[in-house]
């Protein structure tokens, strides 16, 4: 392409040279010599327009590619960066549940995000972004790095839906990490707007007391021993049923949580241990 663009140029050259000489040969307007410099003025205005209009293709040509080549490699240089904040964000959610995991190593934990929330359900149940293709099955614990949030009532392969510990639909076996107290996890419409739930079947002779840490109990395989639920706020007597219950208030705010993780595998022989 250079080529191309130094002809015109050197028959520029040569065309000026010739012109100048001309020019000192013939003095007199009008002569022939007069004429014919004349005629060649217009040849090379034309040879000139020329070479500066091919001249200014070539530029438009090669300008035109890098700006292509440039685009494509910014649209790679988003891409990359796309595929660095994916990854940073993933390895973000998985180091809060570090600990815990150090603690089980026979955890399976899948981060997700909140997508929805059921408008109609009282009791705040979620959607989350992540479903059976990557293992999730029903039942399976929902936790945040605080504690246990729910379970999960639904799932297909791209998404779940959790029924969270203020529901009465949750029956998960809790005790008194301090006194060894046991009792059966369970929402009710009286509790769940305060963002508190019950711990029901208490024992006659209980020893729970205000403060006390409240557990998985492990009974039953579907939930694994130790996982944090909340602390006991006070105890008093189930009118529905005439029982004794504890009201706990769970440790995460569960009406307003936006991630959480689901434990899609565990060693039910475990134990978490937390202080």
């Amino acid at each position: 392409m250079k080529r191309k663009q130094n002809i015109p140029f050197r028959a520029l050259v040569v065309t000026l040279a010739v012109l100048l000489v001309l020019i000192v040969l013939s003095q007199a307007e009008g002569s022939p010599v007069s004429t014919g410099i004349n005629a060649a003025s217009r040849w090379l205005f034309r040879l000139t327009a020329s070479a500066t209009a091919s001249t200014d293709s070539a530029s438009a040509e090669e300008l035109s590619a890098e700006v292509e080549a440039l685009r494509k490699e910014n649209a790679e240089l988003r891409r990359q960066l796309a595929d660095y904040l994916d990854i940073k964000s993933e390895n973000e959610k998985l180091w809060k549940y570090y600990e815990l995991k150090k603690e089980n190593p026979s955890y399976q934990i899948v981060p997700a995000n909140v997508i929805r929330r059921d408008v109609n359900d009282d009791f705040y149940s979620f959607t989350l972004d992540v479903g059976t293709s990557v293992g999730v099955r029903l039942n399976a614990p929902v936790i945040t790095e605080i504690g246990l949030v729910g379970w999960v009532c639904q799932a297909d392969a791209a998404s779940c839906k959790v029924k969270t510990i203020l529901s009465p639909d949750t029956k998960a076996g809790v005790e008194d990490k301090q006194t060894g107290d046991s009792g059966i996890l369970s929402g009710s419409v009286s509790l769940c707007d305060q963002n508190l739930t019950g711990m029901n079947n208490l024992a006659e002779d209980h020893r729970l007391k205000k403060g006390d840490m409240v557990v998985t109990a492990g009974t039953g395989g579907v939930y694994p021993a130790g996982l944090p639920v909340g602390e006991v706020q006070s105890i008093e007597f189930n009118k529905y049923d005439a029982t004794r219950r504890a009201v706990i208030k769970p440790y995460e705010d569960v009406r307003r949580i936006t991630a959480a993780a689901v434990i899609t595998g565990f060693d039910s022989s475990g134990k978490v241990v937390r202080q």
